[in-house]
């Protein structure tokens, strides 16, 4: 994939009715810290393998560090506090498309419509702002939350793929939304 250009400004702040999507501070590293290794969380993005103990302050320092060197990777704030991140990813300026990733990190703060609030948000920053035609997500099958949320936000499933997880079989699944549908979905 060709690299989308670097944005010449800041990452912008994203605002929704409950959540705000905005550059990592270094705050975010005792937030991250808090809501420590859950596995859920790690079962749903994939992570392989089970990680012994607590998640560390160089685990959050090494997080944070990476949500910092993202293009396009925002924290997701609720009420003052980090609770996850959204990225677009992979972006190709030839094709005008990106691959979209959210994620909650504790279980309290999922199934509220947070995840589906940024969604949205990164959305309609990808369409009118960077005027991108398509976001892709790939999500494992077994995440129907994640599944549901893409849904409703109008992405479309367009392919699945066999993977192994840590020697399991599972299938991830490819979605897609493009500019328009994107207006009349995401409810």
């Amino acid at each position: 994939m060709r690299p989308f250009p670097a944005q010449d400004s800041p990452l912008p702040t994203l605002r929704g009715p409950r959540v705000v999507l905005r550059a990592p501070q270094p705050s975010d590293i005792a937030d991250r810290l808090a809501a420590g290794r859950d596995p859920e969380f790690r079962r749903m993005v994939g992570a392989i393998g089970s990680v012994a103990g607590p998640l560390t302050q160089t685990d959050a320092e090494h997080w944070y560090e990476d949500v910092r060197r993202e293009t396009f990777g925002w924290v997701i704030e609720l009420e003052g506090r980090c609770v996850g991140v959204a990225r677009l990813h992979s972006l190709d300026a030839s094709l005008k498309q990106a691959h979209l990733a959210v994620g909650l990190f504790a279980p309290q703060h999922r199934g509220m419509g947070l995840g589906t609030e940024a969604v949205q948000l990164v959305l309609s920053h990808a369409f009118d702002t960077l005027e991108l035609s398509a976001v892709r997500a790939r999500v494992l099958a077994f995440n129907s939350r994640a599944i549901a949320c893409y849904r409703r936000c109008g992405f479309r499933e367009v392919a699945r793929e066999p993977v192994s997880l840590d020697g399991e079989a599972a299938e991830d699944v490819l979605m897609e939304v493009r500019a328009p549908e994107s207006r009349v979905m995401c409810n």
